[in-house]
C-alpha cells in the first residue's frame, strides 16, 4: 500500500519541510485568489542497468553495465530496454496512468515516459508512483532502474528533464 498525505507539525499546522504540502497549499491559494488551476505534465527519464542493486554496488564495481547500447531507434522487440519500457507502460496503463509516449532515449539504457497534464499535486504524486513502478519492474527483470541525474560522466545525456507547467482560469458557472 502506498499513501500520499500532508505532513503536519506538532501544533497541527502544515510542516514547513513538506514539499508536497507546500505545493498543494500554493495550488489551492492560486485557485482561491486568482481562479487558476495549476497543472503539470511530467517527462521523467531514467536509466536501466544490468543486475540488481547496481547503484548500491557502484562503489565495488566503479561502473554501470548498460542493458542496451543503442538509442532512439536501436531498441527492437526482445531487447532488454524495450522489454522494460513495454512492461512499465503496461503496468502503468493498468493502473490508470495516461501515458502519452514511452520510448528509449539518446544515451545507452536511457528511457522516458511522458504523461498528460494533470493537477500539480497529483502530477507530483505520479512521479513518485512512476519511479516505484520502474524500480519494481526492473527488479523483477533482474535489472536496476536508476533516476540519477547523470550516472556516468561519459554519457552525453542526463535524466533531468523539466516538467511542463501550465495555469488555466476556472470556467465561469
Amino acid at each position: 500500500m502506498l499513501v500520499f498525505a500532508e505532513v503536519i507539525d506538532k501544533d497541527g499546522s502544515p510542516f514547513g519541510a513538506d514539499l508536497r504540502g507546500i505545493l498543494k497549499q500554493y495550488s489551492n491559494k492560486k485557485f482561491e485568489s486568482d481562479g487558476l488551476t495549476l497543472t503539470a505534465a511530467n517527462e521523467v527519464e531514467g536509466f536501466v542497468f544490468q543486475g540488481l542493486d547496481a547503484e548500491r554496488r557502484y562503489h565495488e564495481t566503479h561502473k554501470f553495465e548498460y542493458v542496451n547500447t543503442g538509442g532512439y531507434y536501436h531498441s527492437l522487440p526482445g531487447d532488454p530496454l524495450r522489454t522494460f519500457i513495454d512492461t512499465v507502460a503496461e503496468v502503468q496503463r493498468a493502473m490508470g496512468f495516461e501515458n502519452e509516449k514511452d520510448h528509449p532515449e539518446v544515451a545507452p539504457s536511457q528511457f522516458e515516459i511522458n504523461y498528460t497534464y494533470g493537477e500539480a499535486t497529483a502530477a507530483a504524486d505520479t512521479i513518485q508512483l512512476y519511479k516505484l513502478i520502474c524500480r519494481q519492474v526492473a527488479n523483477n527483470l533482474g535489472m536496476t532502474a536508476s533516476f540519477l541525474p547523470k550516472p556516468s560522466s561519459a554519457l552525453t545525456a542526463a535524466a533531468c528533464t523539466p516538467t511542463s507547467r501550465s495555469r488555466a482560469k476556472a470556467a465561469k458557472t
